[in-house]
């Protein structure tokens, strides 16, 4: 029954979602939609402009809905430990630690049932490759200083040989290993666009469908029945990764598509200007997001005898830093770093009946957990 109405709402809701873009559709066609006005009161709800952009985000809503996606969207800025709190979901290592921006695009990381070998797959990598034929016409243009510059950055030199050598972006990568390569590669493409002022291709991914999607199966969610609909993490661009300020559109229009909202917070940094950063983004959407936005506090662990307890940290987060558009008991004073480390060792345990001694996170585990006593 409960399974019956869940579908009966999803047919409804595509109904409508079909009957509006149908609509606008009709308008635009008969030129019923006109050019955007000069002044921002005087713009009307649709135009020329804009009409394109809300059909984009209809069909992504249609996408999401048809399987029954619940996204949550996870920012955080830069070494707040967003990506380790996204493994601790997980209950694997999907997302790279590094310490630069590793989010150039918003990637998707999807539960899928079965699949314990994480995979990566970017279906749209037309325009990645598309740039590499512009980007070798602008190295071959570039000052010899800016390339030796360039190539001193044992990363960028092998980005460099690819585009000398015009190898393609693959739709498909798997395995950690794998996944990392290519979201580095990613990020460092951007990186490389800013640099040699090539236009890299931002419009093309605006849309949840056309976004880098991470499928595995996360731990806990391994005995929930599929039609039951999917979870899936949104990283998201973090408003101080430097250099970058197309993301912090991006970061705001995905925030506002999103089913819930998860903002990670560093406990040693929470009165930074770059964290600062993160809050202004999320209260111009506070009304749009309210009753859906949630915060870890990471690295609680490192709190000491003359530091802010639990309660005291979910207050100051949620009426001083938030100022008020979230309540305390959505604030959760976490360690991620050790709950991924707890995750993803039990998850090897249920899988395996023991833990693979020899890798460094087992050696980072044992020694969390064992101290001394783990030699």
């Amino acid at each position: 029954m409960h399974q019956t109405n869940i579908e009966t709402l999803r047919d409804e809701a595509q109904r409508q979602l079909h009957l509006l873009k149908e609509l606008l559709q009709k308008a635009q066609q008969k030129g019923l939609v006109g050019a955007p006005a000069k002044h921002e009161r005087d713009r009307a709800t649709f135009d020329t402009e804009s009409l394109p952009k809300a059909l984009e985000v209809l069909s992504g809503e249609s996408h999401k809905l048809n399987n029954l996606d619940m996204v949550l969207a996870v920012v955080g800025t830069m070494k707040a430990g967003k990506s380790t709190s996204i493994n601790a979901i997980v209950g694997a290592e999907v997302l790279p630690n590094r310490n630069r921006p590793m989010t150039a695009l918003p990637t998707l990381i999807r539960h899928t049932p079965g699949v314990l070998q994480p995979r990566l797959m970017f279906e749209k990598v037309k325009p990645l490759n598309g740039l590499l034929d512009a980007l070798g016409q602008a190295v071959s243009k570039a000052q010899p200083e800016t390339l030796k510059e360039l190539a001193s950055d044992a990363d960028m030199a092998e980005l460099l040989t690819q585009i000398q050598q015009q190898t393609p972006f693959a739709s498909l990568h798997e395995g950690e290993q794998g996944i990392f390569q290519f979201l580095k590669g990613l990020n460092d493409l951007v990186r490389l666009c800013f640099a040699l002022e090539v236009d890299f291709p931002f419009a093309e991914y605006a849309t949840v469908d056309a976004m880098p999607v991470i499928e595995v199966e996360f731990s806990h969610l391994k005995n929930t029945p599929a039609t039951q609909g999917r979870l899936t993490l949104l990283d998201t661009p973090g408003p101080n990764e430097a250099g970058q300020q197309h993301l912090r559109h991006m970061l705001k229009d995905q925030l506002k598509k999103a089913s819930a909202v998860l903002v990670v917070l560093d406990y040693t940094q929470l009165k930074s200007d770059a964290d600062a950063q993160v809050r202004e983004n999320l209260l111009e959407i506070s009304e749009t997001a309210k009753g859906r936005m949630y915060a870890l506090v990471n690295k609680f662990d490192q709190k000491d005898r003359n530091s802010d307890d639990a309660e005291t940290v979910k207050k100051y987060v949620a009426q001083s830093l938030m100022k008020g558009s979230i309540n305390g008991d959505a604030v959760f004073p976490v360690s991620s770093l050790r709950g991924y480390l707890a995750s993803r060792s039990r998850n090897e345990i249920e899988r395996h009946g023991k833990l693979p001694l020899g890798e460094l996170w087992v050696e980072d585990f044992g020694n969390l957990a064992l101290g001394m006593a783990w030699d």
